[in-house]
C-alpha cells in the first residue's frame, strides 16, 4: 500500500535538500511543473518511471521514495497525515497495530464496517467491548452487542 501524502512529503524533502525548485525537477523528468506539485500534497503519485528516476536523481532506493518502511502512526491523531483508507487497510492487515477501541470511534461508518469485519474474521481483536449503545444494528449483527466473536 502507498499512502500517496506521505510520498509527497517525502518527495517534497528530497527535493528541497537538493536545492531544487519544482520547476528544475520537472525539466528533468520531463513533467509539468503541475504533476510535482500534485505528487508532494498527495493528490496523485508518479509513475514507476519517474519513481525510478527520482531515485537516481537523489540518489535514493526506490523503496525510500515510496516510504515502503515503517509506517509513522500516532495514536492521538491517527489519521493525520495519512490518507484515512491507508490507515484502515494497515489495522486490517496487522501492519499498524493499534487499540480497535480507541481507533473504532474516530473513524467513518464504512471504515467502522471495514473494522468490524476484521473483528469478525479474526484479523483483528479488541481490548474491551465495545459499548453496545454506540453501535448499529450492521455493527452489532457483525460483532454481536459486545463486540465479542
Amino acid at each position: 500500500m502507498i499512502d500517496l501524502p506521505v510520498v509527497g512529503k517525502k518527495i517534497a524533502l528530497l527535493r528541497t535538500d537538493c536545492k531544487m525548485s519544482q520547476d528544475e525537477l520537472s525539466e528533468r523528468l520531463c513533467v509539468s511543473r503541475q504533476a510535482i506539485s500534485a505528487w508532494e500534497l498527495g493528490k496523485s503519485a508518479p509513475s514507476i518511471d519517474n519513481v525510478i528516476e527520482l531515485s537516481k536523481i537523489f540518489n535514493v532506493s526506490f523503496e525510500e521514495i515510496l516510504c515502503l518502511g515503517e509506517v509513522k502512526y500516532d495514536p492521538v491523531d491517527p489519521f493525520k497525515g495519512h490518507e484515512r483508507s491507508f490507515i484502515i487497510k494497515s489495522v486490517l492487515s496487522g501492519k499498524i497495530k493499534t487499540d480497535i477501541n480507541a481507533l473504532f470511534y474516530e473513524c467513518t461508518y464504512e471504515e467502522r464496517l471495514a473494522l468490524c469485519r476484521g473483528i469478525k474474521d479474526g484479523r483483528i481483536a479488541l481490548s474491551h467491548s465495545l459499548d453496545p449503545n454506540k453501535l448499529t444494528g450492521e455493527e452489532i449483527t457483525l460483532i454481536g452487542t459486545k463486540g465479542d466473536k
